[in-house]
């Protein structure tokens, strides 16, 4: 198996995001690729903002906050993608909703439960987005949803993966 992994920097514009599905695509199809996608650039950034704001209690800046990395993702899908584009904006969405769910009530719980529960969105909507253009060039795969694979304990932010469950 081969295993890729791309940066933030390395997915954070249309032209770059076609960039790795052009070296993608040069692979040989006879050794299985195991592809590792980091948020965009600057995604985590702003998603740790929102958490800071929402952990303040203001949900509605937070939510405003949130609006803007959702759009940001939007609009790098909608330029991005032709064929797949409703897929992956039904995606999408469903990942918006988790975290907008979250962040329609007061925090309840320790900052670091809604700092990993909001943070990690980043990775998983942009592979998303890399996953759906991928399959509309042609190189074929199967987006995974890492928090159904992986599983660690409840020490929210310095987890421990439990390797007998993964």
């Amino acid at each position: 198996m081969q295993v890729f992994k791309f940066g933030g920097a390395s997915v954070n514009s249309l032209d770059r995001i076609k960039n790795v599905g052009d070296i993608l695509k040069n692979q040989s199809t006879e050794t299985p690729l195991m592809v590792i996608i980091s948020a965009m650039g600057k995604t985590t950034n702003s998603l740790e903002k929102v958490v800071d704001v929402f952990f303040s209690g203001d949900t509605d800046n937070a939510l405003r906050l949130f609006d803007v990395v959702k759009q940001q993702h939007i609009t790098q899908a909608k330029y991005l993608l032709v064929v797949n584009y409703n897929g992956c904006y039904n995606q999408l969405n469903d990942f918006f909703t988790e975290i907008e769910w979250l962040l329609h009530d007061k925090p309840v719980r320790e900052y670091d439960y809604y700092y990993d529960q909001i943070v990690c969105i980043g990775e998983l909507l942009s592979t998303c987005i890399v996953s759906h253009y991928l399959n509309e060039i042609g190189v074929l795969n199967t987006w995974l949803d890492v928090r159904d694979i992986i599983r660690t304990d409840n020490n929210f932010r310095d987890a421990t993966i439990d390797w007998e469950i993964t």
